[in-house]
């Protein structure tokens, strides 16, 4: 098979041009590394996007690991020792006893051979990026040798049988948030209740139980917390906000803490935000071509505000940080304000926002503009001197991006409204709105056929003869039936139609009809060629946009 050059096949798959392939060159004689190690360095493509050419061009399988769970019999196959030297992953055992092996070199045809004689078994491989690789052979190994359920367990029986017992508090705050790692959650609740303290976990957008302790744990574990997070110890009747730091495995999260008072003591939400994770290509996410195309139109204007909408954990901020990346970054000057900042894009400049110094998302807008900046990136508009700072740099010949909490994208019109911009300003700044949500795909490794509900099919206008998939449930989703998110969309691009309605101040009904006269593509509707393309499920749907 003939081999291409990486730079040849990302460049035909869009992730890069032929502009970044040359800089790349340029950097790689001073520095000596692989083009792709180069392109990864710099931040022009991600590992993941080398993984993925590369599994397309030897037709096989691309896996990406952060959304997997491998089997323990399949881990047990290979022993971390090989996994490790040679950077392989064991994922699965097929139903006919095939080994599914991560791998990142697909055309090391000895490592594949080795690997068979090592497990006994016959393998398959699949393709995942060696960061990904390198990083869940980690964690994954770590966890078969360190039952860490099993060990909050003893802890739970020994304060059972006598809730006296001593036990170290931050040791098993510790272990509780690996586990919650562990199963990819995004978010922890430990809710006190009148004889027991319930640890929930937030995982792919919805929330389960975790563990249920006895109460005799509650005080010592929110002591730690607090400690840790920085907040007022002796107070417990207002509300808190703090924030810690949790290093596993060489991977460092953040962690942004809330308490509320309740009747039987304080509810704490612990929020992951892992640090330095990728910024992937719009299309990876789940947009399709034509939104992708759109987006792109939208992000060439020179000016003007583009602001992406959705509820907290919608998938906000990675949205944007993919619509940076249409952008030829190497002739832009990009300029961020975050709190935190998630995602490092080395061809840009992003900076912290620190509200305890009085440096916030207004006063960063107002710096920027002395920055010389084409782009303006700024984490969210929360308050009215945000947006009036917002819509003064959209008009001063620079393009504005930004997050607001609305339902969906025409909401954001009525929102800004709110914060006291007028009609006239909006139809001078605004060139796009996007609305999202995230929902729950449907597992790969145990898919199969369903009917759904006759009455959900009618109330979404779906097809009763369609093929409809659902996750039969398995070890790989830990039964759910689902693995992964993708996202669901409605982009508003705002043409001389939209602009003449947003100067005469219309209501929301008159903007809904000419997104219906346009043939906007509305959530529900996204939703709906989701369920068609077997990505998701009818029910997912419901629970997601109702």
């Amino acid at each position: 098979m003939e081999r291409k050059p990486i730079g040849q096949l990302l460049k035909e798959e869009g992730f890069i041009t032929e502009e970044y392939i040359q800089f790349a060159l340029l950097e790689q004689k001073a520095t000596g590394e692989k083009l792709g190690e180069v392109l990864v360095r710099t931040g022009l493509v991600t590992d993941l996007e080398i993984a993925i050419v590369l599994a397309k061009q030897s037709r096989l399988p691309f896996v990406d690991l952060s959304q997997t769970n491998p089997s323990k019999e399949a881990l047990n196959s290979i022993s971390p020792s090989f996994a490790r030297k040679y950077g392989v992953l064991p994922i699965r055992i097929t139903a006919d006893r095939a080994l599914e092996l991560a791998i990142y070199d697909p055309f090391n045809y000895q490592l594949i051979e080795a690997a068979s004689r090592v497990s006994g078994l016959k393998v398959s491989p699949v393709v995942a990026s060696s960061a990904q690789i390198n990083k869940a052979i980690e964690k994954f190994y770590y966890f078969l040798e360190n039952p860490v359920e099993a060990q909050i367990s003893t802890i739970v029986e020994k304060l059972k049988v006598n809730p006296q017992a001593d036990f170290n508090a931050e040791e098993l705050l510790e272990k509780i948030l690996i586990l919650s790692i562990m199963k990819r959650a995004t978010d922890l609740h430990i809710s006190p209740t009148e004889r027991s303290v319930r640890i929930y976990v937030r995982i792919d957008g919805v929330l389960e139980p975790l563990i249920v302790f006895p109460k005799a744990v509650y005080g010592k574990l929110i002591n730690v917390i607090k400690i840790k997070g920085l907040m007022d110890i002796a107070e417990s009747r207002l509300p808190q906000d703090g924030k810690m730091q949790f290093s596993f495995l060489g991977e460092t999260f953040d962690i942004r803490i809330s308490s509320v008072r309740t009747p039987f003591g304080e509810n704490f939400v612990l929020r992951f935000l892992p640090s330095g994770a990728y910024v992937q290509h719009l299309a990876y996410l789940g947009f399709s071509e034509d939104q992708v195309e759109l987006i792109k139109t939208i992000m060439s204007s020179p000016y003007g505000m583009f602001l992406v909408t959705g509820p907290t954990g919608s998938g906000k901020t990675t949205t944007l940080f993919a619509c940076l990346r249409t952008l030829n970054l190497l002739e832009k000057n990009v300029l961020t304000a975050e709190d935190p900042i998630e995602y490092g894009l080395p061809l840009i400049r992003q900076t912290q926002v620190h509200e305890d110094i009085g440096y916030n998302f207004a006063k960063a807008i107002r710096h920027f503009l002395r920055q010389d900046p084409d782009v303006i990136l700024v984490g969210e508009i929360r308050d009215e001197e945000t947006a009036q700072m917002a819509v003064r740099a959209a008009l001063t010949g620079h393009l504005f991006l930004s997050t607001l909490h609305t339902n969906n994208a025409l909401s954001t019109i009525f929102r800004l409204r709110d914060l006291n911009i007028s009609s006239d300003l909006l139809a001078s700044t605004l060139v796009g709105l996007l609305g999202q949500r995230l929902v729950r795909k449907v597992c790969p490794y145990c898919k199969e056929e369903y009917l759904p509900h006759p009455k959900l099919l009618d109330y979404y206008e779906l097809p009763k003869e369609g093929i409809y998939y659902k996750g039969k449930g398995c070890e790989a989703c830990r039964f759910k039936g689902y693995l992964g998110r993708t996202v669901i969309t409605e982009i508003v691009y705002i043409d001389e139609d939209f602009i003449k309605l947003l100067s005469k101040d219309a209501t929301f009904p008159e903007f809904l009809e000419l997104m219906k006269a346009k043939n906007i593509k509305t959530l529900r509707e996204d939703a709906k060629n989701k369920v068609l393309q077997g990505i998701t499920t009818v029910e997912e749907i419901r629970r997601v946009v109702g």
